[in-house]
C-alpha cells in the first residue's frame, strides 16, 4: 500500500485586496439573481432574474524554474542528467529547461509563459526527469493549483518531489491578470 500526500490551496481573499479577482464568499455577491430580485421587489425585471454574470480569470502564468536540490541519483555513478517539464493540465500547453548534466542540485534559472485561458480550473504540472541516452527516466514531479498566484500575484516556493525518495524543486510564478465578464 502507497501513501499518496494530496495538497490542497483554499481560497483566500483578503479584505480591500483588488487585483481583478472577486471573493466568492462577500455578502453581494453570494445572493442569487432571484435573491436580489425578492429583497429589493422587482418583479417586473425578468432581465435581471435570467442574467447572471460570470469571470472567468484569464492571464498570463510566468514561471521561473530556478533550481532543484537534493535530487536521487539515478546512474551508478550517483548522479543525474535532469531537466524539468512544465505542462499546462486544460490547454496540455508544454515547455521544458535544459539538461544540467551530472548534477543533483541542478541550477536552470529558466522562465517560461503560458497564456491560461481559465486559471480556477488549471493546473500547473512541472515534472523533472533524468535525460539518457536512450530516451529519459522520471524522477518526480510537483501539481500545483494556480489559486495561490492569482491571489498573490507573485510568489516563490520549493516544493517537494512526489513520487521520488528525495529533492525539492524551486520555482517562482508570477500572474497577469487579464479577467473577462460574460454575461450568461
Amino acid at each position: 500500500m502507497s501513501l499518496r500526500c494530496v495538497h490542497l490551496e483554499l481560497l483566500y481573499c483578503p479584505y480591500g485586496m483588488e487585483n481583478g479577482f472577486t471573493n466568492p464568499f462577500t455578502s453581494n455577491f453570494t445572493m442569487t439573481s432571484l435573491e436580489k430580485v425578492l429583497k429589493s421587489g422587482d418583479t417586473e425585471n425578468d432581465n435581471l432574474v435570467n442574467k447572471k454574470r460570470t469571470v472567468i480569470i484569464r492571464g498570463v502564468l510566468s514561471v521561473t524554474v530556478i533550481s532543484a536540490e537534493d535530487l536521487p541519483p539515478t546512474d551508478l555513478l550517483g548522479k543525474a542528467d535532469p531537466f524539468v517539464v512544465l505542462t499546462m493540465k486544460k490547454t496540455g500547453m508544454k515547455n521544458s529547461t535544459r539538461v544540467v548534466n551530472e548534477n543533483l542540485n541542478p541550477v536552470w534559472n529558466q522562465t517560461f509563459d503560458f497564456v491560461v485561458e481559465d486559471g480556477l480550473h488549471d493546473m500547473l504540472l512541472v515534472e523533472v526527469y533524468d535525460h539518457d541516452t536512450f530516451g529519459k527516466d522520471y524522477m518526480g514531479r510537483c501539481i500545483l493549483t494556480l489559486t495561490r498566484v492569482i491571489l498573490e500575484g507573485e510568489y516563490r516556493d520549493c516544493f517537494p518531489l512526489e513520487g521520488a525518495k528525495s529533492g525539492k524543486l524551486n520555482l517562482n510564478l508570477k500572474w497577469m491578470a487579464q479577467p473577462i465578464y460574460r454575461d450568461s
